[in-house]
C-alpha cells in the first residue's frame, strides 16, 4: 500500500519546524517519517525536531528544489524498505523552496507515485510577515500558490481587521487553498490532517481592479461558454498576481491538450505560477485533474462524475501579466467539437 506524504513549506521564520513539532506531539497514533531539508551543511531544524519520529532523515547538503538529485531518491527508497516502521511522511522543505519542485516527483513519476501519494502541502504564513515577503521574493509567493492549505500563523501580532483583510488577500491569489488561523496554542492539526489535495473553485476571487472586473461573454451558440476572472488586490499591493478561470461545457480531447500544454510549459511558462483544472472529456466516467507542477505537467484520474453532475472543464490560472485570450484559445482548439 502507498504511504501518504505531507510537504510542509512556508518562508523563512514562518514556523514550519514550530507546526511539525506539533504534529507529532499531537498525532501520537501516526509513526511519522521525517525528511528535514537544510541548505548548510551544518543541520540547525533536525536538532530542533522533538524525539517522536520514527524515521528522521536529513538532507542539508542543497534546496531539495533546486538541486531534486539522487539524494531525494536514495531517501524514498531507503524509507520504502523500512515501511513497516512508519505510516506518514512529511518533508519540511527550507524556507526560500520551490514546493512545486519538491512535488513534482510524487505527481509525476509513475515509479514514485506507486509507493507514495502526496496528501497535501501546507504552506505556514507569518501573519505580521507577509505582504512584504509577497512583495519581494517569488519564492514566497510560489509556496503560497502551490499550496492546498494555509496556515496563518503568528496571528496574534496582527490586529482582528487586518488579520480578515490578510484572509481575503491570501484566498485571491489562491483560490484553490484552504485558508486556516493558527495561534501559539492551537495549530489547528486535526484540520490540516482532515483535509486532502482539491480542487476549490467556489471562491474565486472578485476583487475590483481600475479596470473592473475583466470577464468575457460570448454568444453560446457561437463558442464555448468562457468565463475569465483577472484579481488584483488593490489595497494590499498585489497588483501583479492575478487569476483566471476558464470555464468549457464541451468535451476535450485529452491527447491533444496535454501535447498543447507540454509545449506552453517548454516556451511560454516563464509568468505563469500555477495551473490547476478539472477537465471533462467523453469516454471518460472520471474526473481528468490537470495541473502544473514546475515546469511539468501532471494528468491524473480524479473522482467519477456524479449521475447528476453537470459535466464541464474549469481551469485556474495564477501568475502575472497573463493573457486570457491565449489561454482560451489553446483551451478552445482542443475542444472535441472543433476536431
Amino acid at each position: 500500500m502507498a504511504k501518504e506524504v505531507t510537504l510542509l513549506t512556508g518562508f523563512l521564520g514562518a514556523g514550519k519546524t514550530t507546526l511539525l513539532n506539533q504534529i507529532i506531539t499531537q498525532k501520537t497514533e501516526t509513526r511519522f517519517a521525517i525528511v528535514e531539508n537544510e541548505i548548510g551543511e551544518m543541520s540547525i531544524d533536525a536538532e530542533l525536531v522533538v524525539k517522536g519520529a520514527t524515521e528522521l532523515v536529513e538532507l542539508n547538503n542543497g534546496c531539495l528544489c533546486c538541486s531534486l538529485n539522487d539524494d531525494i531518491f536514495e531517501v524514498l527508497n531507503e524509507l520504502w524498505d523500512k515501511r513497516e516502521q512508519w505510516d506518514h511522511l512529511i518533508i519540511e522543505a527550507t524556507g526560500i523552496a520551490d514546493p512545486a519542485n519538491i512535488a513534482q516527483p510524487f505527481l509525476t513519476m509513475e515509479q514514485v507515485k506507486r509507493g507514495y501519494i502526496l496528501k497535501r502541502v501546507i504552506c505556514v504564513v507569518d501573519a505580521e510577515q507577509v505582504e512584504d515577503q509577497l512583495r519581494e521574493t517569488a519564492e514566497a509567493v510560489q509556496q503560497l500558490v502551490f499550496s492546498d492549505l494555509i496556515l496563518l500563523n503568528k496571528t496574534e501580532k496582527v490586529s482582528p481587521e487586518y488579520l480578515l483583510e490578510l484572509q481575503a488577500t491570501l484566498k485571491s491569489i489562491n483560490p484553490f487553498a484552504t485558508v486556516y488561523i493558527g495561534t501559539k496554542d492551537d495549530y489547528k492539526i486535526k484540520q490540516l490532517f482532515q483535509q486532502e489535495r482539491i480542487l476549490n473553485f467556489s471562491a474565486s476571487p472578485q476583487a475590483v481592479t481600475p479596470k473592473g472586473i475583466f470577464s468575457i461573454s460570448r454568444d453560446p451558440a457561437k463558442a464555448a461558454p468562457l468565463l475569465a476572472i483577472s484579481s488584483l488586490h488593490q489595497q494590499h499591493q498585489h497588483s501583479e498576481i492575478e487569476t483566471i478561470l476558464l470555464r468549457y461545457t464541451q468535451s476535450m480531447d485529452i491527447t491533444l491538450l496535454e501535447h498543447r500544454m507540454m509545449v506552453f510549459l517548454i516556451l511560454q511558462s516563464a509568468s505563469v505560477y500555477r495551473i490547476k483544472g478539472i477537465i471533462y472529456s467523453e469516454g471518460f466516467e472520471s474526473k481528468i485533474i490537470l495541473q502544473t507542477v514546475g515546469k511539468s505537467l501532471a494528468v491524473d484520474l480524479g473522482e467519477r462524475w456524479l449521475p447528476d453532475e453537470l459535466r464541464e472543464s474549469k481551469v485556474v490560472f495564477i501568475g502575472k501579466n497573463l493573457q486570457v485570450h491565449g489561454f482560451d484559445k489553446m483551451f478552445r482548439d482542443c475542444l472535441t467539437k472543433n476536431l
